[in-house]
């Protein structure tokens, strides 16, 4: 037997595609930087030694992203643009639905992850603390749950778009 029997091609018709992208999204939009939701949503709640924490969780996050990214941020970035470039191209112009299935899973991610060294960048240079840090973070994970909503929308549009013209109703 071979492997490639058991390994389905047609990737936006699998359901293990639709599997991880829903989990991807919704890991996505429940950690910011690394934070999780529910801390934040702790600290509104019962303040004190959760708003504590969640300032020196993202403090300590903050830090840790921007690290990395000041040190290797632009290879790693220019990168990601080879990659996107290459799944793209291979996605788009060659019909390959594998490569094309990977792009519009990686693409939007790639754009939440520029987001959040944006966002990073701006904590720590406005000093971001207590409430004001709290609602910036609100808006961050709403603006990331958008682009999730957006990415699996796109994703299942072009599912439609591959069957359409699979079965011979467009050209």
């Amino acid at each position: 037997m071979q492997l490639l029997q058991y390994i389905d091609l047609t990737s936006f018709w699998s359901l293990w595609y639709w599997v991880l992208m829903i989990i991807t999204w919704s890991m996505t939009s429940h950690w910011t930087i690394g934070v999780p939701f529910d801390a934040v949503v702790r600290a509104d709640r019962q303040g004190g030694v959760f708003a504590e924490h969640l300032d020196t969780l993202v403090e300590i996050n903050v830090h840790r992203l921007l690290y990395y990214f000041e040190r290797g941020g632009v290879f790693f970035a220019a990168f990601v643009g080879f990659v996107l470039a290459g799944l793209g191209t291979l996605g788009i112009y060659f019909g390959n639905e594998v490569a094309l299935a990977f792009f519009m899973l990686l693409a939007p991610l790639s754009l939440v992850m520029a987001f959040s060294v944006r966002f990073a960048y701006r904590v720590r240079q406005e000093g971001w603390r207590g409430s004001e840090l709290r609602t910036h973070m609100r808006w961050r994970r709403f603006w990331n749950q958008v682009i999730g909503i957006l990415a699996i929308s796109a994703a299942s549009a072009v599912a439609v778009w591959i069957n359409l013209v699979m079965l011979g109703y467009l050209p």
